[in-house]
């Protein structure tokens, strides 16, 4: 007599369609409760350096169901890399490295957050569906900023913004497992929420929803107008500034006088930029 494997549903909130591929609710019980076990011990940044774009469960599901191996998770560091290799009877692997040094306190990568130079800011709103937990708020034409407090620091908004005016600050901080658990659960939470409200703004056939964060729309009321003067000055300084941090990489690396006169006449063009739009 076949005996089949019974199979359950995720005792978590409602998984988003973007799941459904994972084939999770077919697998045996066991390879579920491991696969929630070691997405509860993931950081839930959502941040892809695991090598699955779609975030922490999905690494989670291919470390159970395809053996994949249990320290690709970057910013959990080599704390997370042993405890997933202790549920799993795995041998110890040493953790991809960060490019952010170990925090003492922590045993993990430095955390980072990400802050948006809002006088650079274009209003483009490209960095706002990039963000996985709805941590940008803004809107077209419009100043954005970034909520610390909910920010993960994955970095995934920093390719898409036009004018690279986004960019990384530490952010120590000490948790307690309790702690780090709840945050994590949120983060969760906020995670299944974007790509649930995503998928509704790609499904709604009359394309009148503008793409904004969960937090956008809760604080709809909160806005900061850009003039029409201010918005071609804050652009026109953007694309000066990001030409010249090509041109300042570039010279880093090796001197050529013809790009060290355009570096300097990007500079003088700025810098008038920046008197006229303040006298």
């Amino acid at each position: 007599m076949t005996v089949s494997h019974s199979v359950v549903k995720l005792p978590v909130i409602t998984l988003p369609n973007l799941f459904d591929a994972l084939e999770i609710s077919q697998l045996s019980v066991s390879q579920q409760q491991l696969i929630i076990a070691i997405d509860k011990m993931l950081p839930q940044t959502q941040c892809g350096l695991c090598g699955h774009v779609d975030g922490c469960l999905p690494y989670a599901t291919a470390i159970v169901k395809e053996g994949e191996p249990h320290n690709k998770c970057v910013p959990s560091g080599q704390l997370v890399a042993d405890q997933i290799a202790q549920l799993l009877h795995r041998p110890t692997l040493t953790a991809e490295p960060s490019k952010w040094q170990t925090d003492a306190n922590t045993g993990r990568p430095m955390e980072v957050r990400a802050v948006i130079r809002e006088e650079d800011c274009i209003g483009c709103t490209k960095c706002i569906p990039a963000c996985p937990v709805d941590a940008i708020i803004g809107s077209g034409k419009r100043m954005h900023t970034i909520f610390t407090d909910l920010c993960t620091g994955c970095e995934l908004c920093l390719p898409p913004c036009p004018v690279d005016c986004i960019e990384l600050v530490a952010y120590p901080r000490t948790l307690n497992e309790d702690q780090r658990l709840s945050e994590q659960d949120n983060l969760r939470g906020r995670y299944y929420a974007h790509l649930s409200r995503i998928e509704n703004q790609v499904n709604d056939n009359t394309n009148a929803r503008p793409v904004v964060s969960m937090v956008q729309a809760k604080l709809n009321d909160v806005s900061i107008d850009i003039s029409e003067n201010q918005a071609k000055h804050t652009i026109e300084a953007a694309k000066l500034r990001t030409q010249i941090k090509k041109l300042q990489k570039q010279l880093a690396v090796r001197a050529n006088p013809t790009k060290q006169q355009q570096l300097d006449a990007l500079e003088q063009a700025l810098q008038s930029l920046e008197h006229d739009a303040s006298s």
